[in-house]
C-alpha cells in the first residue's frame, strides 16, 4: 500500500541497499524550527563539505552538537544564507565564538586568534588541532557562504 503524499510532504531517500529509507523533510524542519531549517545549507557547508575545507579532526556531528549548544549562530547561518556576499562583523564575531567552542567547549575566548594559546599551554593539545586565524576563518566563511547560499 502507498501513501499519498500532499503538496506539503517531501521524501529524501538516505543510504542504499538495504540500509535505504525514507526521511520526512518537512518533519525534520518543523523540528529545527524555521530560521535553523533555512540556515541548514550554509551549516551543512561550515564545517567542510564537498567544495569547502574542513576544520582539522572536527566533523559534521561534532559541529552540530556546537550548533545546538550554541544557538547564536543560527542567525550567523542565516544571514549568509540569505547573503552570501557580505561577512558582516556580527556575523564574524558569532562564527569566531562557534569555531572557539567546536575545538573546546569550556573556552571563555571569543575570538580565534586569542585562543590557540590557551589551547597549546593549558591543554597540552597538539599544534596541528590548533584552529585557524581569523584572516583564514573569514576565507572559510566566504567558501562556505557561496556553498550554502549560491550552489
Amino acid at each position: 500500500m502507498t501513501k499519498k503524499l500532499n503538496i506539503n510532504e517531501l521524501l529524501i531517500a538516505f543510504g542504499n541497499g538495504t540500509s535505504l529509507r525514507y526521511l520526512a523533510v518537512h518533519e525534520i524542519a518543523s523540528r529545527l524550527g524555521p530560521e535553523k531549517a533555512r540556515s541548514l545549507p550554509v551549516f551543512h557547508a561550515f564545517p567542510g563539505c564537498d567544495t569547502v575545507s574542513c576544520f582539522f579532526r572536527k566533523g559534521k556531528k561534532t559541529a552540530w552538537i556546537t550548533w545546538m549548544a550554541h544557538e547564536e549562530a543560527t542567525s550567523a547561518f542565516l544571514k549568509l544564507s540569505n547573503n552570501a556576499d557580505d561577512v558582516s562583523e556580527e556575523c564574524l564575531r558569532k562564527l569566531e565564538r562557534f569555531v572557539v567552542l567546536l575545538y573546546d567547549r569550556t573556552s571563555t575566548k571569543l575570538h580565534v586568534n586569542e585562543a590557540p594559546k590557551q589551547l597549546f599551554s593549558q591543554k597540552a593539545k597538539s599544534i596541528e588541532s590548533i584552529r585557524p586565524t581569523q584572516a583564514a576563518l573569514i576565507q572559510h566563511i566566504r567558501r562556505a557562504a557561496y556553498q550554502g547560499g549560491h550552489c
